[in-house]
């Protein structure tokens, strides 16, 4: 088969599909994207309920939360008789989706003999196997158990990673104290380096270094692996930044490990632009052998004709779709939506009758002053005895007196009928959730098209228990030993 020319939209049957995938997205946002743009706390300020089809509201007045999140799971036991439209949606979103099941094998894979399922899943004995196996207990001080199971699943990933490109350099962008980095440096004998902006974390990420090295050794005297190196370097987002970026990270690969082979990239929830900056690195930087992300944040993604936007990347967004996305859109999808519905289904959400508390407490602030619409409140965590009363007085104590919910304000009739409809604001919290999947799979198969696009050959699976870590797609490129990249350079801002 004849190189396809960097530019071009990729034939193959993934590629296709996806790019079909977001045309009937972008779709169906066009009738249901309303709900996500809408904010749960304007639910009795713009009185929300009522844009809501009304055959959804009719039957779900009679629903129970309970049966609304085994439903929104796709589990069996509800004796219900659902809205067909409301089912057509939930079918129409499984279709279209990245599937999030991490032990699933089904895999987005862009690849000319038009492959979509690979499973490259790590095997129990990889992951006993090396130091990192041996000493698990060693590697996890310091570290919590949600970061441990990210850390443990992204670092034999990367290794597979690094050894298909050819490559044993990686850089850790935004490697905080250094957790990852150590996985890989000491448990898979890999050259890292490690990019971080804090220079309090930077020292602590030596010290925690130095202190694993001393374990290992003294359990594997000939232990021979390279401790990683820390710098505060600048994640640019020009063509001459991500260049400069590209030569002081080579020099220090050769200086600190006499490596010039090339590194990968990796990011553990890169946030917002630092994403798409690092895709763009990686295609532009013929340096740059291969790209493990799992993005995060999305709400803080630059939209619009902003030349640094990370959204869209895609070419065929651009041309074809240029869908935007708000902010509340791009925010809710960085929710967990399992933990919301199995916190439904058991019962447990008294928790989230906050929202219908913030919603009702915005009439009373607006009332006030129209002026704290959406004003910054203190947090707080509401218990099941919590009264309206109580969470008014604790969330409204930096503002000032006079603005306030009073005595009287909390306990109107008003207010009495909003806090009565507590169900109705929960349900809409969920209905946001359940369609919420539609965005990140959008940003998700614009990212992949923006690498398929430059000849690239992404993949996207779910790599992580999404009851864990919620972020759970890693997208993955690993450029051929004979790639060249002379080409890109006008296709990449």
């Amino acid at each position: 088969m004849a190189a396809r020319e960097i530019g071009t939209w990729c034939s193959c049957r993934v590629c296709s599909e996806i790019r079909s995938t977001i045309d009937r997205i972008t779709r169906v946002l066009e009738i249901y994207g309303w709900m996500l743009d809408a904010y749960v706390v304007d639910f009795f300020q713009d009185n929300v309920w009522q844009k809501v089809p009304k055959c959804w509201t009719n039957f779900l007045d009679g629903a129970s939360p309970e049966e609304l999140g085994n439903w929104m799971l796709k589990e069996s036991g509800s004796k219900l008789v659902w809205p067909l439209s409301l089912l057509a949606l939930r079918a129409f979103i499984e279709s279209v989706e990245i599937p999030r099941d991490h032990k699933g094998t089904s895999k987005f894979k862009c690849s000319s003999d038009d492959t979509r399922f690979v499973n490259e899943l790590v095997t129990d004995d990889e992951k006993k196997a090396g130091v990192l196996g041996q000493f698990a207990n060693l590697f996890t001080k310091h570290v919590k158990k949600k970061k441990r199971y990210e850390i443990d699943v992204l670092s034999q990933i990367a290794a597979k990673c690094a050894n298909a490109a050819g490559c044993k350099c990686i850089v850790d962008i935004g490697a905080g104290m250094g957790h990852l980095a150590r996985a890989l440096a000491y448990g898979h004998q890999l050259c890292v380096v490690c990019v971080e902006q804090n220079e309090s974390l930077l020292e602590t990420a030596r010290k925690w270094d130095e202190q694993l090295k001393v374990s290992i050794t003294k359990h594997v005297s000939d232990f021979s692996g390279k401790k990683p190196q820390h710098v505060s370097l600048l994640v640019g987002v020009t063509r001459a930044a991500r260049q400069q970026l590209a030569n002081q990270l080579s020099g220090i690969f050769v200086e600190k490990f006499h490596d010039n082979s090339g590194f990968g990239l990796i990011g553990l929830h890169p946030c917002g632009d630092l994403a798409a900056t690092l895709l763009k690195f990686y295609a532009s930087e013929e340096k740059a052998r291969f790209i493990c992300i799992v993005g995060c944040c999305y709400m803080k993604l630059t939209m619009g004709d902003n030349t640094d936007r990370g959204y869209p990347m895609s070419q065929y967004l651009l041309e074809n779709n240029n869908y935007e996305l708000s902010y509340a859109a791009m925010e809710v999808a960085c929710h967990a939506i399992e933990k919301h519905c199995d916190k439904l289904k058991a019962s447990d959400y008294s928790d989230l009758k906050v929202h219908a508390y913030r919603a009702v407490l915005e009439c009373l602030l607006i009332e006030k002053n129209p002026s704290l619409r959406h004003a910054q409140l203190k947090s707080t965590k509401i218990k099941l005895d919590t009264t309206f009363r109580e969470y008014c007085s604790s969330v409204t104590a930096n503002l000032d007196v006079q603005h306030q919910p009073t005595k009287a304000d909390v306990e109107s009739d008003v207010v009495k009928s909003f806090l009565e409809q507590w169900k109705r604001v929960l349900i809409f919290a969920s209905l946001r959730l359940f369609i919420a999947p539609l965005v990140e799979s959008l940003v998700l198969f614009d990212r992949f098209l923006y690498l398929s696009e430059l000849n690239l050959s992404p993949s996207l699976k779910a790599e992580f228990d999404s009851r864990v870590s919620p972020r759970n797609i890693l997208l993955v490129s690993t450029k051929k030993k004979t790639d060249t990249l002379s080409k890109l350079d006008s296709y990449v801002d």
